[in-house]
């Protein structure tokens, strides 16, 4: 398989985990996807962008953002500080394990 359709599976393989996840609200019922999600991400980061600064800095930024997102009507995003800094680590660990591979 050609490296480029690698990445590309990788990202539909996230943007899929995801978009199933949201529509049967996994994220309200299962937890624990939120950190497949957050795992998937970070390997799709690493897949397309090897800069490490940027990656991280996307990954961290992407946690703030979370936090901006709560409302009244969207639950999905009011995590505990230790889900947060769970989600980061294994955004990281995804996109460490990519830009070491591809």
């Amino acid at each position: 398989m050609d490296p480029m359709e690698i990445k590309f599976t990788i990202l539909a393989v996230f943007l899929i985990t995801h978009f199933t996840a949201f529509y049967k609200k996994w994220y309200y019922t299962r937890p624990q996807i939120d950190t497949i999600t957050h795992f998937l991400g970070g390997l799709a980061v690493g897949a397309f962008i090897k800069d490490w600064s940027i990656a991280i800095a996307l990954i961290i930024v992407w946690e703030f953002l979370e936090m901006l997102m709560v409302s009244k009507y969207w639950r999905a995003f009011r995590e505990t500080p230790f889900n947060k800094v769970q989600d980061a680590l294994f955004g990281l660990l995804g996109f460490f394990i990519a830009v070491n591979v591809f």
